[in-house]
């Protein structure tokens, strides 16, 4: 369902508007409506609407103030706008914000109808565009996240708490339940033999679900066979193969299991025994995994010390030691960095794959190692408070957003979506949730509280009427006039008004 927020100024428009129509019937969840633009901004900075109604002409902000605010806050928001005759200008104006849906009042129930089946389909064909892109990102990143996987499975004594963490991203399917053991290759044949399997099962219809894992003269092979009449025809055909430096006949045999993870718990329990594993890639280039920059223990002692950082400054000199070394290549930085990202977030049971994806494609679209630094700083950052606590279980996202927010008052654009995708790699929906749970209040009322706070110090402190600078330093950017009606409703005077009392206050002591 999309979310659907109604803006005017005109109560009996608002209530005709909202009901309308049964919204859900044609996919939409009517989550708030709005008498003016000041008012709407502060509920789609803690709901997060989809599609917005909203007239024109209103008092405090605008309509048209209203979507430029909007859209440099989330651009995702579609708009339709309603507006009376002669009031094209104002409809050219919204086009330049990228809005395309224009209807003159009274609001004709099928045109509008029409236009909100319209944006649905078309927000469903951009998330259909999405998914391929990130099943495309997945796809070319599933061998660095498969041996990011075993790495820290083969550590962790608790496998399901790991396997929580990558199902998601590794995409595995629920009937991958098979696994196919080839003892007694030998590592010089090791490529042809594995080359030669992978086209024995494409000739049946069928395709590796992980990479080939190969320790001690044994390969590991995980794809599904849901036929056990398959199975024969397939081992005798893969038993067949033979090489030339070949000295001891191939044994293959088969494990089933009732669900994939069993399957990969008992796979890693097997070769959690020995020292030295191989995985094949695609072109069977093969990846040694052994204690190295990227081993678990030292991912868990660089994640343990950047949550423990107390400063940025800190953080710096962490990953600097980190990525300065000389040994250390571009693959090994982007392990590095998928896998501290996995454990800064092992407090989450299941990561938010969106989320996951965003920083997995920055990581992977840098070309140095320099630039790969940078983007796990950004992100230890965001995970670090001033907490006395070492346990990043014990970091609060609320924490961390009244951190942020103390420290970036000026940043016009400060939205609960934002700090969710952006800073906290959240959902949205979870944090908002948790602020109003642990806050007694709405983001957007806290936001603005504060930014009162400090506006109110700012006046005095300045003494002076430059409203407009004390408006851009507490987040209104060029916007004095709006700043002037959020300080109004907060403290019941105008900035100047307040100035006045104080100085009338100062006087008289």
């Amino acid at each position: 369902m999309l979310r659907l927020m109604i803006v005017d100024d005109e109560e009996i428009i608002r209530t005709s508007i909202s009901r309308m129509t049964d919204y859900s019937a044609i996919g939409y969840d009517l989550i708030a409506t709005a008498k003016n633009g000041m008012e709407a901004y502060d509920i789609l900075r803690d709901e997060y609407p989809d599609v917005i109604i909203t007239d024109i002409r209103m008092p405090v902000l605008n309509g048209l103030e209203l979507i430029e605010k909007a859209k440099n806050t989330d651009s995702d928001i579609d708009f339709i706008l309603l507006s009376g005759y002669g009031e094209f200008e104002y409809a050219k104006q919204a086009m330049q914000y990228g809005v395309r849906y224009y209807l003159l009042k009274p609001t004709d129930k099928q045109e509008l109808i029409d236009a909100l089946i319209q944006i649905r389909k078309e927000r469903e064909a951009r998330l259909l565009g999405q998914k391929r892109q990130q099943r495309q990102l997945l796809d070319s990143l599933r061998f660095p996240l498969e041996k990011s996987f075993i790495i820290e499975a083969l550590w962790h004594e608790e496998f399901m708490d790991t396997w929580q963490k990558y199902k998601e991203v590794l995409r595995l399917p629920q009937n991958c339940q098979t696994a196919c053991i080839c003892s007694f290759v030998e590592e010089s044949f090791l490529d042809a033999f594995v080359e030669d399997v992978k086209q024995l099962l494409l000739d049946v219809g069928i395709s590796f679900q992980f990479s080939p894992i190969y320790v001690k003269s044994s390969v590991i092979f995980l794809f599904p066979v849901t036929s056990l009449l398959l199975q024969q025809p397939l081992t005798e055909k893969i038993s067949a193969l033979s090489y030339p430096t070949q000295s001891v006949e191939l044994d293959i045999h088969f494990m089933h299991f009732s669900a994939v993870q069993d399957l990969f718990e008992t796979i890693l329990h097997k070769i959690s025994r020995y020292s030295r594993i191989l995985l094949l890639d695609e072109s069977e280039q093969h990846h040694e995994i052994r204690n190295n920059l990227s081993a678990p223990w030292k991912i868990e002692r660089l994640g343990e010390a950047l949550c423990n950082a107390k400063s940025d400054a800190e953080i710096t000199e962490l990953l600097t030691e980190t990525f300065s070394q000389p040994t250390l290549d571009l693959e090994t930085a982007r392990n590095i960095a998928l896998s501290t990202y996995m454990w800064l977030n092992q407090r989450d049971n299941s990561i938010p794959l969106d989320n996951a994806c965003d920083f997995f494609r920055k990581i992977y679209s840098c070309t140095t190692i320099q630039a790969i630094h940078e983007q796990l700083f950004v992100v230890s950052i965001h995970r670090n408070t001033d907490s006395e606590s070492c346990s990043i279980a014990d970091k609060s996202n609320v924490a961390l957003i009244k951190a942020y927010i103390s420290q970036h008052l000026d940043e016009e654009n400060l939205s609960l979506k934002w700090l969710a995708e952006h800073y906290l790699f959240v959902s949205v929906r979870y944090l908002s949730k948790q602020f109003i749970q642990e806050e007694g209040e709405r983001f957007s009322d806290y936001l603005n509280r504060k930014r009162m706070e400090e506006a109110k110090k700012l006046l005095v402190l300045y003494n002076n009427d430059n409203i407009k600078d004390v408006a851009k330093q507490v987040g209104f950017g060029n916007n004095p006039r709006y700043f002037s009606q959020v300080f109004k409703r907060y403290t019941g005077l105008t900035p100047s008004d307040y100035l006045a009392q104080q100085r009338e206050h100062d006087t008289q002591l």
